[in-house]
């Protein structure tokens, strides 16, 4: 039986699909850590002159608070980045010598940067193309706004341009970041449904491999346990039953070649030539004349007009009748009526069969994994059908519909 597999859905938070685990990685840390490095590095050059004591302590601490929501950058990108430019220019605000002295003409000579360049490159990973880069301008804009201190812009160009430059590189990181993300997660999504189309080919397989075997062992054992029974009393009968068992097992071979093959791997020309067409609704009679030769008492039944069936439809029609006069053959056995019954209607076929379990079965037979049934149920609706089985008086009916054309 084949069991769907279900595809994945990957959570979409942005232009390339993230699916965050609630806890921290290595990673994580790693990023951080190195970030804060990064700012230390400028933090003690910058604030060397115009910092000092316990304002420089608060400086400090106040920074390296700024790194903890980094964090969170993934699962909030949008919030941890506008709360980091808040917190940068409440360190410029708040902690900037003669920040309010409007009379000097005084620049900045430091605010938190790495944190921000951060949080805009999880920014652009995580979020739509438009949001990146709205956060782009605003982490450009917000900084020139809160350092110009009411001088001209053209004063600030080099600050103003040194700061693009900076950002820039992180929002085309992000942006790069969530390219290959998207690039990973349609590639993991080609392998699932390779994997998926791989096992449902095997179920394929297997369910062909179930309705062989079974149906020709099946036939097989009983023509065998008829012959013993019979091989010193009627040798003729017991010769015909050692035939049938020679037809239905070179039928099996030749079937389980043409699966084999299904196997190996071979270009388009070689498929033409070495595959034999699939078994229809037409080769029935070859089903049912081993399983009469057997003592099982099979009449073929039709009613209406005969429509066209497809390739596929016709073939699960064939593997219905077969699966069933298996079941019959194996849990009713010999002395067993049983009829097949094709009703054809405009644009539907259907095929009732049933016995009146009147047979006298194997005991060696009486055992079954019920996946023939199954499978069968998943083959028909495949083609499109629909299928019921159960118990009816004494014996077993089935009931498949199929779609057909006029």
């Amino acid at each position: 039986m084949v069991q769907k597999l279900s595809m994945s859905k990957v959570a979409r938070s942005g232009p390339a699909g993230v699916n965050r685990s609630p806890g921290f990685t290595r990673a994580d840390f790693a990023v951080v850590l190195l970030a804060f490095a990064l700012e230390l590095a400028s933090f003690f050059p910058a604030t060397s002159g115009s910092l000092s004591g316990v304002l420089a302590v608060a400086a400090f601490v106040y920074v390296a608070i700024g790194f903890i929501p980094l964090f969170w950058r993934h699962r909030a990108p949008v919030k941890v980045f506008a709360g980091l430019l808040l917190h940068q220019a409440i360190f410029v605000v708040f902690l900037t010598p003669a920040y309010f002295n409007f009379s000097e003409v005084y620049r900045v000579p430091y605010m938190p940067i790495t944190t921000v360049l951060v949080a805009l490159a999880a920014v652009a990973s995580d979020r739509p193309l438009r949001q990146s880069l709205t956060a782009l301008i605003t982490a450009v804009a917000f900084p020139v706004l809160i350092t110009s201190r009411g001088r001209p812009f053209d004063e600030d160009l080099w600050f103003i341009g040194t700061g693009a430059v900076w950002l820039g590189g992180a929002w085309a990181f992000g942006r790069f970041v969530a390219r290959n993300r998207l690039r990973i997660n349609s590639l993991e999504e080609e392998r699932r449904r390779a994997e998926a189309a791989i096992a449902q080919e095997r179920a394929h397989i297997a369910a062909e491999l179930h309705d062989i075997v079974s149906h020709a062992v099946t036939v097989m054992m009983l023509h065998a346990a008829g012959g013993r029974r019979v091989i010193d009393t009627d040798p003729q009968r017991a010769a015909q039953a050692l035939e049938v068992i020679e037809s239905v097992g070179t039928e099996a071979t030749q079937e389980l070649a043409r699966l084999l093959r299904l196997l190996k791997p071979h270009d388009a020309t070689a498929d033409e030539q070495q595959q034999s067409p699939l078994p229809t609704l037409s080769d029935i009679h070859g089903l049912i004349e081993p399983v009469r030769s057997a003592g099982v008492q099979v009449d073929v039944k039709a009613s209406g007009e005969a429509g066209k069936l497809d390739p596929s439809v016709g073939h699960a029609a064939y593997r219905v009748v077969q699966e069933s006069l298996t079941n019959i053959s194996k849990h009713a056995g010999s002395g067993t009526n049983a009829l097949v019954d094709l009703r054809w209607e405009p644009r539907t076929l259907t095929l009732n069969i049933s016995d009146d379990g009147g047979g006298r079965p194997e005991n060696h037979l009486d055992g079954t994994s019920g996946y023939g049934l199954l499978g069968l149920k998943e083959r028909v609706e495949v083609a499109g059908g629909s299928i019921e089985w159960g118990p009816r008086d004494k014996g077993f009916f089935l009931s498949a519909h199929l779609p057909s054309s006029p």
